[in-house]
């Protein structure tokens, strides 16, 4: 018997994707505003979890190995000082663990 796509797998598919879709929106909707609170340096609330922003420099030059193929590396530099940089920010939780991790509270674990 030939080997094939079932049906059963793309029904699986179909709806796993159509579950997700909606929690991937609400996901980058909450991230929207989270970034835009820490973009403006508000506090975040002590507990469980923490966020931080990831910033990644980032230029606009696909070009670049072309002009330095043409033109050198001297000039591509002196023309990619002209353009402005931009600043990918992404929003990262973490979830950190809840104090204390053994029963007694002591801090020490003992291994019997």
């Amino acid at each position: 018997m030939p080997v094939q796509v079932t049906q059963q797998e793309l029904e699986e598919i179909f709806n796993l994707e159509r579950d997700v879709a909606p929690k991937q929106k609400r996901i980058e909707e909450m991230k929207s505003n989270v970034k835009a609170l820490l973009l403006h340096k508000m506090p975040v609330e002590i507990g469980r979890f923490d966020v931080h922003l990831i910033k990644r420099p980032h230029r606009n030059v696909p070009w670049a190995q072309a002009v330095v193929d043409y033109l050198g590396q001297k000039f591509a530099d002196a023309f990619k000082r002209r353009f402005p940089v931009y600043l990918r920010v992404e929003v990262k939780v973490e979830e950190h663990a809840v104090a204390p991790l053994w029963k007694d509270g002591s801090g020490s674990i003992d291994v019997v």
